[in-house]
């Protein structure tokens, strides 16, 4: 039986615009853009584990104060990966990257054309067709 992994990501939205960041070439799924977050620790719900996983990717405090609807599944061959996207609204600014090669701000019309980790495929299309 494969690993199940359980993660969130967010879904920062700013005039419009949705936060994408770009997995860093050296790590699993490099290259292939997606929601920041991160894993989901054994004694974390999801709301707690985005606020970590954005505080220590970027340095920045957040406020998460929605789920999109729906759970969004993705078989490899190092598991089965259990995402969850919630809203979240930055309160700091991003002082650092450490997991991603490039964050980017993206408009609905430019985040359907970015090459998303297939995990966040089907979430990124209900998240552009709910709106940013």
């Amino acid at each position: 039986m494969k690993k199940e992994i359980f993660v969130v990501g967010a879904a920062i939205i700013k005039d419009h615009k949705l936060l994408a960041a770009k997995r860093s070439a050296n790590r699993s799924l490099g290259g292939y853009w997606e929601f920041p977050g991160g894993k989901i620790e054994k004694n974390e719900n999801p709301e707690q584990a985005l606020k970590r996983e954005i505080f220590e990717e970027f340095g920045a405090k957040s406020t998460v104060y929605e789920k999109l609807a729906g759970t969004f599944l993705q078989e490899y061959d190092f598991g089965i990966v259990t995402l969850k996207v919630l809203y979240a609204d930055l309160d700091s600014q991003i002082i650092k990257t450490i997991e991603h090669d490039e964050l980017r701000w993206v408009s609905e019309e430019e985040a359907v054309h970015l090459n998303w980790a297939p995990t966040d495929i089907p979430a990124i299309n209900a998240l552009v067709a709910k709106g940013f």
